[in-house]
């Protein structure tokens, strides 16, 4: 007899996080409904920390976290299209994310840095979404 599909529910004692994930927001109102699940594959870090920036491809409509060169944010490709940003920190092997579409974020405790270009860019995709240094 077959058991059906299985998902592991314990969470590892082992939580990745950048330790921000309690200051990176300072009023969350809006959210994307459901959440995603990400493709990682091209992710390089353990984890996906909360506020970073995520996308989705207008063509496959796959979602991803947007790439970083060093400690800033890529620009986002020409068919991609911004969703929001994290709430929190998860796991890269549990990539499945929620994401604040209106709120107060603190831009300096973001993941990795914003180009001003970028920025403009967030706005006007989530003009609900403010950024406070």
């Amino acid at each position: 007899m077959t058991k059906g599909p299985y998902v592991e529910l314990t969470s590892s004692k082992e939580y990745p996080t950048n330790g921000k994930d309690q200051v990176v927001w300072r009023n969350k109102l809006g959210y994307y409904n459901g959440g995603r699940t990400l493709d990682v594959a091209n992710l390089t870090d353990t984890a996906i920390y909360a506020g970073h920036i995520i996308v989705r491809d207008k063509t496959t409509e796959v979602c991803r976290a947007l790439e970083v060169a060093d400690d800033t944010f890529s620009d986002i490709k020409e068919n991609d299209e911004i969703l929001g940003l994290t709430v929190s920190s998860v796991p890269k092997e549990k990539a499945f994310v929620s994401m604040v579409t209106i709120g107060i974020a603190a831009e300096n405790a973001l993941p990795f840095k914003m180009t001003a270009e970028l920025k403009e860019k967030v706005q006007k995709a989530l003009p609900g979404l403010q950024f406070h240094k």
